[in-house]
């Protein structure tokens, strides 16, 4: 029977990656890490394709760079002989396909919106003081506010995207993470592992690998925020809700066929 560790963790965490760096891997045969494939070329590029992966670059290169980067556990890891599987998560076309055609197109007729909503609520205050201040200076504000709406529609596609959509898509990349994880350890002969995970997909992945009769250990995100979060989706998930039972139940028969 093949052993399991699966740590979630915070993403933004300090004390996760303090955790992690700690951890004695001295009992595992491999490492797993969630992360996927950045190449957007994969898949034939359309109008909707390209603004989610515009918006997956602004994201990345804003709030994704506060992430815990990765090359420290990597380098911890490989440093004591063990196989590194960084890319178990789905690709970026894969995570797009994961929601049907007709919500692409909702969230693409909102993200306008919600980014020139945004972009009103940041530069308002800003435009009122200067027309007082300096009235000449409007026309230069407004040609600003142009150019930022330009870029954070990328952004506001990609975060819409993720929060429309994100009780779907977590529990499809949950099984796409847990069945890369099975087939690699299956085809390596891996007998324990230590997998490591944003603390949202740990609940998912650890059940997947149990009902494929996994022995599997389960550690939460050592992060006061992250507890806080975990506490929420608890609550969350002791409320009916059939919508959720039935995505659940779809995609584990999606996995028997």
């Amino acid at each position: 029977m093949v052993e399991a560790l699966v740590k979630g963790e915070t993403h933004l965490s300090k004390r996760d990656k303090r955790a992690l760096m700690k951890l004695d891997l001295s009992s595992f045969d491999a490492v797993f890490r969630e992360g996927h494939d950045k190449d957007y070329f994969e898949r034939k590029i359309d109008s909707l394709y390209a603004l989610f992966a515009i918006g997956h670059v602004v994201y990345g290169a804003t709030y994704g760079r506060l992430y815990m980067p990765t090359e420290d556990f990597k380098a911890k890891a490989q440093n004591q002989g063990l196989p590194f599987h960084g890319e178990i998560d789905a690709a970026i076309h894969e995570t797009y396909e994961m929601v049907p055609g007709w919500k692409r197109g909702l969230l693409f007729l909102f993200s306008p919106i919600y980014a020139a909503l945004i972009l009103g609520i940041i530069t308002a205050p800003f435009q009122w003081l200067a027309k007082i201040a300096v009235p000449g200076i409007i026309p230069q504000l407004q040609l600003a506010a142009a150019v930022g709406l330009m870029f954070l529609y990328g952004f506001a596609w990609a975060l819409a995207y993720f929060l429309l959509i994100e009780n779907r898509v977590m529990y499809d990349r949950d099984e796409c993470m847990a069945e890369e994880i099975l087939k690699t350890a299956e085809n390596e002969g891996y007998q324990s592992v230590l997998i490591t995970c944003g603390g949202n997909h740990r609940p998912g992945i650890a059940d997947y690998l149990r009902e494929e009769g996994w022995q599997v250990e389960e550690r939460t995100t050592d992060s006061p925020i992250g507890k806080v979060l975990l506490w929420k989706d608890r609550v969350i998930e002791r409320l009916p809700s059939p919508r959720k039972k039935l995505n659940q139940a779809a995609s584990k028969l999606r996995g028997r066929f």
